[in-house]
């Protein structure tokens, strides 16, 4: 029996242009927030919304899309360099 690939948050760029399922898209914030090892406040202010707002998006209450949705690919993609970036604003 061979182990599956672990499963990203969000699709690789290369398949870009596929939709994003609506599981993936509630689950996504939470498993990048994880990922960068950040607390919700802290998730919140870094992408520039408030605590409130982020959370409904963890909870399934509201969707990240857009601009938001794209940042959190990005920040999945490559954690260190997009936070540091980020930090530096």
């Amino acid at each position: 029996m061979t182990n599956p690939k672990p499963q990203r948050a969000i699709s690789h760029p290369s398949t870009e242009g596929t939709e994003t399922s609506d599981c993936a898209r509630e689950l996504l914030p939470g498993i990048v927030r994880k990922k960068l090892g950040l607390s919700m406040a802290d998730m919140a202010e870094l992408i520039g919304m408030s605590e409130f707002g982020y959370h409904n998006w963890e909870m399934g209450n509201r969707r990240p899309g857009g601009p938001a949705l794209k940042l959190l690919a990005l920040l999945d993609v490559q954690p260190k360099a997009i936070l540091d970036w980020l930090k530096a604003q």
